[in-house]
């Protein structure tokens, strides 16, 4: 059974007793040690031996400890070397610049054999630890299902995982110490978005996080990088699919107000002709029999008043249906709405407008009054207002209309995580015209319903 390997220690002392010290403590515990009496001998077997720990002695003939140390971390092959300085030097200065220089440990002469034994386990440990841990990064960046690419602050790529071979079709010696730049050349950015290049010369579009890596080799930046063109083709289906079925909603209110508007004129010619003319034939009944017969005329005064009644329901039936004052305007027919509602509720209901006239062809008329119909429906309701105003007037290129009360309020984050298909509508209703509802509110601040929608949604300007 192969036997693990014995963990080496490059002891660094010009003194020679010093050594055989170390050597002493170490060996016996499972360690091998090689020593170097000067700065540049240690140098070189850093190099070449790259021991698992350095003890250093600061004070030496020509190279002290500091130089040894920092051409130790300024080296990229040994900087991540651990060391320890083992010297005379007590003073605070001294170790205060030995921890500068990037040393792990600071033990000072005259040794005490079990702190050095305890000292150089005890980082023996964190330094197999943090190589495990290292090995362990590295294979999640291996294996990772996003490419890795590892560039130096020139933009040289430096290492690729094996996604990044498979997306950009490099194997890693054709790319490693090349410009990143063959891969997301700047040229093909547009805004926000980022187009890769492929070998083959092809492109993709790319999600690209980006962020400084400090490594042993120095600082790095580190791309990751992500093929959207799967999303980006999915997003544009998504986009599709809610724009046809916005179109499919636009149509549908245009086919059901023209229904509304037909059945209104239906009602009212046929059944609103036919009890005003039954009610005629009543008033006539009553002229000729009634003063013969005083129980045949309060009878007929009965069915009058019930005919009155029957009347004013198809009234309000056909108003419903189809707003009669549409047929005079936007403006006349919003300042009837607010009237009725403040007949209806007891809630002042005041209409602003400095427009003379609105020039609106009927579909978006239509949109306008019921939203605001809708919006005084829900104020009616829910928000407890003494006070209501609908303004209306031009915004640029567009119609804007606010409805704004003084109840109660409601928290929009709130309202959001529940499903409401009256504001849902209204606000589909106003997209489906190239328009946009708002909506601003607060608990205790009442409501304002702001409405936008465009003169003319083929071009967005308005009419002449």
């Amino acid at each position: 059974m192969m036997q693990p390997s014995r963990p080496v220690v490059l002891v660094v002392d010009d003194g020679p007793k010093n050594i055989k010290l170390m050597e002493g403590i170490l060996v016996p515990a499972g360690y091998t040690v090689i020593s170097a009496d000067n700065g540049a001998m240690a140098l070189q077997m850093a190099q070449s031996a790259l021991p698992d720990l350095i003890l250093l002695d600061v004070m030496m003939p020509g190279m002290d400890g500091f130089q040894v140390c920092q051409q130790l971390k300024d080296n990229e092959k040994t900087r991540h070397l651990p060391v320890i300085f083992v010297t005379a030097r007590d003073d605070m200065e001294a170790e205060t610049r030995c921890f500068a220089l990037g040393a792990v440990d600071f033990i000072a002469k005259p040794v005490n054999m079990p702190v050095v034994l305890a000292r150089v386990k005890m980082h023996l440990a964190m330094e197999r630890q943090r190589r495990g841990l290292e090995g362990m990064f590295e294979d999640v960046i291996e294996f990772a299902p996003d490419a890795f690419v590892l560039c130096d602050n020139q933009g040289i790529v430096r290492r690729i995982n094996r996604r990044a071979e498979q997306l950009f079709g490099y194997c890693r010696e054709d790319l490693v110490g090349r410009s990143v730049a063959v891969l997301m050349p700047l040229r093909l950015t547009t805004g926000s978005s980022l187009v890769c290049l492929r070998r083959d010369g092809s492109e993709f579009p790319a999600d690209i996080n980006v962020s400084p890596l400090e490594t042993h080799q120095g600082s790095l930046v580190m791309a990751v990088v992500r093929d959207v063109t799967e999303r980006q083709r999915a997003e544009r289906s998504l986009a599709e699919s809610r724009g046809q079925l916005r179109q499919l909603v636009t149509q549908n209110e245009a086919v059901r107000e023209v229904e509304r508007k037909h059945l209104a004129r239906e009602v009212h010619d046929e059944l609103g002709q036919l009890l005003t003319g039954l009610r005629m034939e009543m008033s006539l009944l009553e002229m000729r029999f009634g003063a013969e017969n005083p129980g045949l005329a309060d009878k007929v005064q009965g069915m009058k008043s019930l005919l009155d009644r029957a009347i004013q329901g198809v009234r309000h039936v056909v108003t419903n249906l189809r707003p009669t004052a549409l047929d005079m305007g936007l403006i006349a027919a919003l300042g009837s709405v607010c009237t009725e509602f403040t007949q209806h509720t007891g809630i002042a209901c005041v209409f602003h407008t400095v427009e003379q006239a609105v020039d609106l062809d009927e579909a978006r008329a239509v949109v306008v009054f019921r939203i605001v119909q809708e919006s005084l429906t829900n104020v009616a309701r829910h928000a407890c207002a003494r006070h209501v105003s609908v303004t209306l007037g031009r915004v640029g290129n567009a119609l804007g209309v606010e409805v704004r009360d003084d109840g109660r309020g409601f928290d929009p984050d709130v309202a959001a995580a529940v499903t409401s298909f009256g504001l849902l509508g209204m606000r589909e209703r106003a997209h489906g015209l190239g328009g946009r509802l708002d909506i601003i509110s607060s608990p205790g601040n009442g409501v304002v319903v702001g409405l936008t929608i465009p003169f003319d949604t083929t071009t967005g300007r308005s009419e002449p």
